[in-house]
């Protein structure tokens, strides 16, 4: 034993200089987008591997338990489904989701863990030309590339793969609930998901908040299991979803201590160790973690601290007090503008408070007889150190549209709680059946109808926008087209289309009108913001879309998302070289301008005032 814990730590060693010693922040950002692909395989086949063989005993005979648990099959069945009728299938958080979907892309066809930023269609085949690495971890851009590898490329199939994980994700929280306390705490778990809008909106969008929900509750739902009856699979199945888990989000990374707390525990409690190779080479499969953290020291913007006023650092305690109130405001909300259970919000929170009496009153008792309780315990203070650490996070505001999903993970932990002591709390044998009826009334008077209503989907105006042209490129443009958009840039490069931001263009100006000049592409297309005013009703284009008369546009598709918010669609018909050579003037040096003074260039549109919506609103007949 003392030989195996020797070796553990001195690979231990070697993956603590590996991740944060050896390289420079440069090299190793080089060593994550060419491995990256390479370890997330080995890391998900061997995963898949330990997890089959350690449920291969219990699959034996799945059809006459079929049989027996239709009803409950049919019921996790409908819940999933449940989750994807209420909203359409589309891109819900912007930056995260189209970034993804790029990584994936990439990793797809070149195995590279990066991000396309410029990409040309030229002679029937698709180029990237520059590329970096992104910050988010590659857990889920690895297994959205593996569906495209066994179905063939295409946009919709992200929107297919939450489909799948919905669908696991509510077997699971059944699963971890029945075995807390049977049958109906895992109904009543899944009715309490399903009555989470945000849920819906996250299974039906295209980002990873939903498969880290999942990887939560599988990694909690195997220490379960392998605290049970401990064994060298179960362990190895264990420890590499938490492993998985880790790489899924950047905080997520925090679940590897109650993934090592539980084995450490169970290694106590069984008076002996079990050093197998996973566990050996677990220190190594996460160097990935340490190494990708890189790209925010060479790229200190990707903190985004700009985008909220008075941000200082990313996280601190300065920022709790203010966040509490936001996400009480988030929880408690009855008026269907969030996307909130406020019946999970009480009950959770009191089964919370009852949860940790309960364990210090009867933790020798569960210890000994109920080691699954144990291991949920140790996830519940997982769960609830990253709801903390997200209450100290500069954009931690849980009722602000983009920061909504951040609370996902505090919702596992409420339902958990929920799991383990409602029937504590509730000695009557109908405890269950009661909290089932809340539930399911919950659904249908208040989060079927705030579900139906799309209020808190439709305020996203930039992911409305990208929808929009998504869907527009998918309908009307064929072939090799050259777009100048930078309010859906991503989404040209998920059509497989050539793009560049109008940035791009003023550096550049001179070889885009040659280009155009020599119709390299079959179209060239512009995507603009349109201002309106108010009283006259005349129509400008944004100071950032407006190319002083350098290009000539002709419309062709336009919508209006809001008061004030037009975006429009333009074929450029004729390159005028001197106006497009005098714009990009300007623009460059009021860019060179903006750096030397340590400011960002704000070639933004003007907000709209309170007071011109209130006019707005007032003038409506």
């Amino acid at each position: 034993m003392v030989r195996q814990a020797i070796l553990f730590v001195l690979i231990a060693a070697l993956a603590v200089v590996l991740g944060f010693i050896t390289f420079t922040p440069s090299e190793a950002i080089d060593v994550v987008t060419s491995t990256g692909y390479g370890v997330m395989l080995i890391t998900y086949a061997w995963f898949a591997y330990h997890l089959f063989v350690s449920l291969k005993p219990d699959l034996s005979g799945w059809r006459g338990r079929l049989r027996r648990h239709w009803p409950t099959a049919i019921f996790l069945l409908l819940a999933s489904l449940y989750l994807h009728v209420q909203e359409r299938h589309e891109y819900k958080i912007v930056a995260d989701e189209l970034v993804i979907g790029n990584t994936a892309m990439q990793m797809h066809y070149e195995r590279s863990a990066s991000l396309a930023l410029r990409a040309y269609d030229y002679a029937s085949n698709y180029t990237v030309f520059t590329s970096t690495l992104d910050k988010r971890p590659l857990a889920f851009p690895f297994l959205l590339a593996t569906v495209h590898d066994l179905t063939g490329y295409r946009v919709e199939n992200v929107f297919w793969l939450n489909g799948a994980v919905s669908l696991v994700l509510v077997t699971l929280i059944w699963l971890t609930a029945n075995r807390l306390a049977g049958a109906k705490a895992g109904c009543a778990a899944v009715l309490l998901l399903c009555g989470i809008p945000l849920v819906a909106q996250n299974a039906t969008g295209a980002g990873f908040e939903l498969y880290n929900m999942m990887m939560i509750v599988l990694t909690l739902w195997l220490g379960m299991r392998y605290a049970e009856k401990p064994d060298g699979t179960r362990l190895s199945a264990f420890v590499l979803a938490g492993i998985l888990l880790a790489q899924v989000r950047y905080e997520s990374a925090l679940f590897v201590l109650p993934v090592g707390a539980t084995v450490l525990w169970v290694w106590w409690r069984e008076r002996r160790t079990n050093f197998n190779a996973v566990v050996y080479a677990a220190p190594l499969l996460m160097l990935l973690v340490p190494l990708q953290h890189n790209v925010f020291k060479v790229k200190t913007a990707l903190w985004q601290l700009d985008d909220v006023a008075g941000a200082t650092s990313p996280f601190g305690p300065q920022y709790f007090y203010d966040n509490v109130g936001h996400a009480l405001s988030f929880l408690f909300s009855f008026d269907g503008r969030q996307p909130n259970s406020w019946l999970l919000g009480a009950v959770g929170i009191i089964c919370a408070g009852f949860a940790l009496l309960m364990l210090y009153r009867e933790h020798r008792k569960l210890t000994q007889e109920k080691p699954g309780h144990v291991v949920t315990a140790i996830f519940a203070g997982g769960l609830f150190l990253h709801t903390m650490i997200i209450l100290c996070y500069f954009w931690g505001k849980w009722d602000d549209p983009v920061i909504r999903r951040l609370s996902l993970p505090a919702h596992v932990l409420l339902i958990v709680a929920v799991a383990f002591v409602w029937a504590q709390i509730f000695k009557q044998r109908r405890a269950w059946d009661v909290l089932i009826f809340l539930a399911g009334a919950h659904i249908a008077f208040f989060a079927a109808p705030a579900s139906a209503r799309h209020v808190f989907t439709q305020e996203n105006f930039a992911a409305a926008v990208c929808n929009w042209v998504s869907d527009y490129i998918e309908e009307n443009v064929p072939g090799s087209a050259f777009s100048v958009d930078d309010l859906a840039g991503h989404v040209w490069f998920l059509h497989r289309k050539s793009n560049i931001n109008p940035e791009r263009l003023s550096i550049n100006w001179e070889g885009y009108a040659t280009h155009f000049e020599g119709r390299s592409f079959s179209d060239y297309l512009v995507v603009q913001r349109i201002m309106l005013d108010q009283t006259t009703g005349e129509r400008s284009v944004s100071l950032k879309d407006d190319f002083g008369g350098g290009l000539e546009l002709e419309p062709l598709a336009e919508r209006t998302f809001a008061p004030f918010y037009v975006v429009r669609i333009s074929r450029v018909k004729a390159v005028n070289r001197e106006k497009l050579k005098a714009w990009a003037t300007v623009r460059n040096d009021s860019r060179e301008q903006a750096r030397a003074a340590g400011k960002r260039e704000m070639w933004v549109t003007e907000p709209v005032s309170g007071e011109r919506l209130v006019n707005w609103i007032k003038a409506l007949p």
